[in-house]
């Protein structure tokens, strides 16, 4: 068979799959996507950072604001405290996160007014802004994983390895459909409103949290949600040392699965690689001198690819290898970076290389995400899965912060200058390409092959 041939296949798989998505079986998690989507458009770093600028924010604070939600995310390791002080009580755990998480377009846009308005300094508005983004993106970022474990409770395997990527695939991607119409209005809008555009566009984030919050309420009930304790393992097997329920470690929260501790450990060193890599936006602005405008359709152009290969790497995920998808996205990410080097001031085509690295990057980072949480629950399963999640979004969110916070103090003490900006996009390449060399993959790309059929999935009242 021809790779025209494969590429048609595969084409078509992928279709039917997402077809099976939309039917109205999965409805719920169709909505859950859809308005999650339009949360993380609006109140994304696409548009928090043009804005951060404008209000003259200097690019290594507003590098330094940037990375404070991923900080903020590394409380997911306190989860299994909170399930164990409300006796496992996932759904309420979730909802209370997610609610404040989801809703931070309402304040986004109070503390834009109030600067615009005189009632606060422009100092207090930035410092407000900065704490949104910190709480309410740390918030959605535990509350989305929890979501996934309450997947995971309220659906067979099959099924949620089904559903789970692709909702996370129209969370990460389908801001592009929204994103274009925004740059266009912050663009036109800008002179004559001013900062004013942007609290616009922050109420409705504001809106379709609400919205999304709603839908959640109605998933089935993930019943009560325990994590194995301490105790509980010693008492299994008579020392301190033993190992808790489906490999669960002495504390619960480690599955000893073979493999996981070197996939945390990678994902931690790519984390960092990231951080370095400098915000696309600020490069343009600062260096570049191009438009916030043009700042935002970056992000436009970036949700789309994300969408693209969110839709590709979902059905990848579901029949072969995530490790070897994940190798991939770093292969992805990296080479974008050292492709970055070319968008040098003067260089009449830097607009389109710029753009260029927006798509591959953030097409690469699309498919890390999925990959690297099918890849965590497929190395943690059952009991252990929390715990495990808990120390991945924490190794996630130290590295991205570590390399995140460099960032920021090169851009504080060397020139705003390209040779500064090139030297962030060298290290986070070749930081990228060596996790790729050393991170561990499975024999082939088939190694996991499919667990469900598509027709296996679509309500057989709705085949007619």
């Amino acid at each position: 068979m021809g790779w025209r041939e494969q590429l048609t296949n595969e084409t078509r798989r992928t279709t039917r799959e997402w077809r099976a998505f939309g039917q109205r079986r999965h409805a719920t998690f169709l909505r859950i996507g859809l308005s999650a989507a339009v949360v993380s458009a609006l109140v994304s770093d696409g548009l928090t950072i043009p804005l951060l600028l404008a209000l003259g924010t200097h690019p290594a604070i507003a590098t330094i604001i940037g990375v404070l939600p991923v900080a903020g995310s590394a409380a997911q390791l306190r989860i299994p405290w909170l399930l164990d002080r409300t006796d496992g009580d996932l759904r309420r755990i979730t909802l209370v996160i997610l609610g404040i998480g989801e809703t931070r377009g309402f304040w986004l846009a109070a503390f834009t007014l109030f600067g615009w308005a005189g009632f606060v300094p422009t100092v207090a508005s930035i410092a407000g802004i900065g704490l949104v983004m910190t709480l309410g993106g740390a918030a959605t970022t535990i509350g989305g994983t929890n979501l996934l474990a309450w997947y995971g409770a309220i659906l067979p395997d099959p099924e949620r390895r089904f559903v789970a990527p692709r909702v996370m695939g129209l969370t990460v991607g389908l801001g592009a459909i929204l994103l274009l119409p925004v740059a266009l209005l912050v663009q036109v809008g800008s002179g004559a409103l001013g900062v004013r555009i942007y609290a616009f566009v922050f109420a409705l984030a504001g809106i379709a949290g609400i919205v999304e919050l709603l839908v959640v309420r109605r998933l089935p009930r993930p019943g009560r949600v325990h994590i194995a304790d301490r105790r509980m393992a010693e008492r299994q097997d008579g020392g301190s040392q033993a190992a808790g329920p489906d490999g669960a470690g002495p504390d619960g929260f480690a599955p000893r699965t073979p493999g996981l501790e070197p996939f945390i450990r990678s994902i931690a060193f790519a984390a960092f690689g990231a951080g370095l890599g400098p915000y696309l936006s600020i490069y343009a602005i600062s260096v570049l001198h191009l438009s916030a405008g043009f700042a935002i359709l970056l992000s436009a152009l970036s949700s789309g690819a994300a969408l693209a290969a969110s839709t590709i790497v979902g059905g990848m995920l579901a029949r072969g290898s995530a490790s070897r998808t994940l190798r991939v996205s770093f292969l992805m990410r990296g080479g974008s970076m050292l492709f970055g080097m070319l968008a040098f001031p003067g260089q009449p085509l830097a607009w389109l290389v710029i753009c260029i690295v927006a798509i591959v990057a953030s097409a690469g980072a699309s498919a890390a995400t999925l990959a690297s949480n099918e890849r965590l629950m497929r190395l943690a399963p059952g009991p252990g899965l929390l715990g495990a999640q808990g120390r991945f979004v924490a190794a996630n969110a130290l590295g991205m912060t570590a390399g995140q916070v460099a960032n920021g103090v090169v851009l504080a003490f060397a020139p705003l200058s390209y040779a500064t900006f090139a030297g962030l996009f060298l290290v986070s390449g070749l930081t990228r390409f060596i996790v790729a060399a050393r991170v561990e993959v499975s024999a082939t790309w088939a190694t996991s092959t499919a667990i469900f059929g598509v027709d296996d999935l679509i309500d057989p009242r709705q085949q007619r």
